[in-house]
Order: C-alpha cells, then sequence, then structure tokens
C-alpha cells in the first residue's frame, strides 16, 4: 500500500487545479441545504464561487453519482427523415469524494451495462475516468448505514484510484492504481509522503470508523435464504400493503439500473430518450396485451427484494444492495433493505 498526504486546505487548490483539466465532479452544497454531486465550472469567478459549496464532510449525499454516467433522462440520438445521429458523450472526468458503497454501486452498474449487449450510451461515458474515494469516519446515514454487514465499506479496498481518509488536518492519501499515481505525479506540489507510523494510523482510523456503524444485519444469511426455497410471500403482501409506491427507493439507490425507452417527435424530428424506470411501478411489466404478470402490489414488492438479494447474486456473485441505506432513508413509510434482512433472518416482524 503506498500512502501520501495531502493537507485539507489544499483540496481546494488542487479542485481547482483540476478543474481545468477534467470534468470535475465533486459533492457540493445546493441553495437548499442538500449535498449533491456537481460539475465544477471552468470560468474563474464561478470556480470560486463552486469551491466554497464543496463538502467532503461525513454528509449524507442525496442522489448516487451514478447518475453521473447513468443520467435520469439522456438523449439517446436525434433523428429525421434522412438521418439518425447518435449522442454519445465521451468528456474526461475525475470523480471526486465519492463514498465507498457508492463505488460499489458504481462498479455494478459498470458490469451490468456491460454484459450481453454492451450500452454504448453508459461505456462511453467511463472511457476516461478518475475515481477518488473518501472514507466514512462516521456514517452519513446514521439509522441507516449498514455497510459493514455487506462488507462495502466504510473504506473502499478496491475499485478506486485514490482513497482520502481524513486524519484531522490533513488527508491520508491511499494510491489504489497507476492512474491514481500519475494524478498524484501530475499535482506533486500538493502532495507529501506519509511518515512510516501513518499505516497503523489508517487502521485505527478504521477500526474506529467500523464501530460506529450502528445498524447491523446478518447479510450473508439473508443471501442463503434468498438462494433456497423459503417463502417469504407473506413478508412480501405485509410490506406491500405498507408500500405508497412513490419510487424513492429505487431513484436512491446506487445499483438501481431499470429504464424505460421512449421517442419525443415533433413532424419529421424526434429524439430517443431513456429514463430511469423502477420494478416497483405498475407499468413496468405491464405488456402490450394489457396483461400484467405482476399486477398485484406485492409481487412487484417480491421483485425488488428478490432482485437485489437473489437474481443479482446468482448471476454476478455480488448482491445488488450495496447498504447505503438511502432505501431507508429516503422511504415515507420505513421500509429499507436492512428491515427486510433482519426481518427474515431473526424471524421477527419489524415493519
Amino acid at each position: 500500500m503506498k500512502l501520501k498526504k495531502i493537507l485539507q486546505k489544499d483540496v481546494e487548490k488542487l479542485l481547482g487545479e483540476a478543474a481545468k483539466k477534467w470534468q470535475t465532479y465533486v459533492p457540493s452544497k445546493n441553495d437548499e441545504g442538500d449535498t449533491l454531486f456537481a460539475i465544477l465550472p471552468k470560468e474563474k469567478d464561478e470556480l470560486e464561487k463552486a469551491l466554497q459549496r464543496v463538502n467532503l464532510k461525513d454528509d449524507w449525499v442525496a442522489i448516487s453519482p451514478k447518475e453521473i454516467f447513468f443520467p435520469q433522462v439522456e438523449n439517446m440520438f436525434s433523428f429525421d427523415k434522412e438521418r439518425i445521429t447518435e449522442e454519445i458523450e465521451t468528456s474526461k472526468k475525475l470523480i471526486f469524494g465519492i463514498r465507498p458503497c457508492d463505488l460499489k454501486g458504481v462498479l455494478f452498474a459498470d458490469e451490468f451495462f456491460k454484459r450481453n449487449l454492451e450500452d454504448i450510451y453508459y461505456l462511453s461515458r467511463i472511457e476516461d475516468r478518475l475515481i477518488v474515494t473518501i472514507g466514512c469516519n462516521t456514517p452519513p446515514r446514521k439509522e441507516a448505514c449498514f455497510c459493514t454487514s455487506a462488507n462495502t465499506g466504510p473504506f473502499a479496498k478496491e475499485g478506486f484510484d485514490l482513497e482520502l481518509v481524513d486524519a484531522g488536518n490533513y488527508y491520508l492519501v491511499e494510491v489504489g492504481s497507476v492512474k491514481g499515481e500519475e494524478f498524484i505525479n501530475l499535482y506533486s506540489a500538493f502532495f507529501e509522503d506519509a511518515g512510516d507510523d501513518e499505516a497503523e494510523k489508517l487502521n485505527s482510523i478504521e477500526s474506529d470508523a467500523k464501530e460506529a456503524i450502528n445498524v447491523k444485519v446478518d447479510f450473508d444469511k439473508a443471501l442463503e435464504i434468498m438462494k433456497g426455497d423459503k417463502d417469504l410471500t407473506e413478508n412480501y403482501k405485509r410490506i406491500g400493503e405498507r408500500c405508497i409506491y412513490c419510487g424513492g427507493c429505487v431513484y436512491t439507490c446506487p445499483s438501481c439500473t431499470c429504464f424505460n425507452v421512449f421517442d419525443d417527435k415533433l413532424g419529421d424530428n424526434g429524439v430517443r430518450r431513456r429514463n430511469w424506470d423502477t420494478c416497483v411501478f405498475r407499468g413496468y411489466t405491464r405488456e402490450a396485451s394489457g396483461h400484467n404478470p405482476r399486477d398485484e402490489k406485492w409481487t412487484r414488492t417480491a421483485r425488488r427484494y428478490e432482485h437485489k438479494l437473489k437474481y443479482d447474486y446468482s448471476v454476478t456473485g455480488t448482491s445488488g444492495c450495496i447498504a447505503c441505506g438511502r432505501c431507508l432513508s429516503s422511504c415515507p413509510v420505513n421500509i429499507g433493505m436492512s428491515k427486510f434482512i433482519e426481518e427474515i433472518t431473526t424471524n421477527k416482524r419489524n415493519m
């Protein structure tokens, strides 16, 4: 493991320099106080204002950064009588400050869009990217994060180019790839070598961070149950009656990849677009004949849990749930993946 250091007061300057070379995405507080990933502008005055909004503390980023590569609504191509023109986005991207669980979600989406038929609209966006994660010293969603149960945090172990760990007035920086090392060399003025005792300090910070996670469930047992033949119909029906099918859980989920495709046409001209969709919506599985194989509410509830904890795992060896807790935090009726897992693993009704 190669360790570097950067003073926290120098991160703003680093981002200002990086924004000249990359489309730089960082967690930023908007006017309403929400933290979302936003692109740093390149114009000097606007950049200085945007840098004041950067938020790298243990705060809740409301929407997963998967939207950088898989936008909620995107144009696929335009068309007229004569031609079809694809709209492919290929900018050089720096994703700075992504949480370890969200990194798992991005890597999950990467594999999904490569599987079977490669998706050029998604894959073109990830061709030239550099990912800088930041470990969670404390959980962003204190009553919902359960990353230690699924081994998805609070620090990343792979898949990143650089990882920052808050060590007081400076960040420890773990180098995770050749691209990460090249980034440090490019901006060497901001980095220095870590001391001999810094690796031990890093281990201590990680140990404390794991202890700070309050929500703990038997994730592995849940995967075994879902793989088996246990009848969970009553669980699904009870949850289905509570669910209001608002879609909040799936729109905030870092690993949901369902989408719809539609044409927006006026005369001879038009645009084909796709937008996020979800298996919990009734119209998602409705067929052209009008028949819906998942017409009952509880069957759509079952689809979500089975997708995350059964089908994804059977196909990829990785669960579709990355234990970020957003589904619980965003749910107005207090239904979340961790509560479902606790219920089926302990036979204790808690929803």
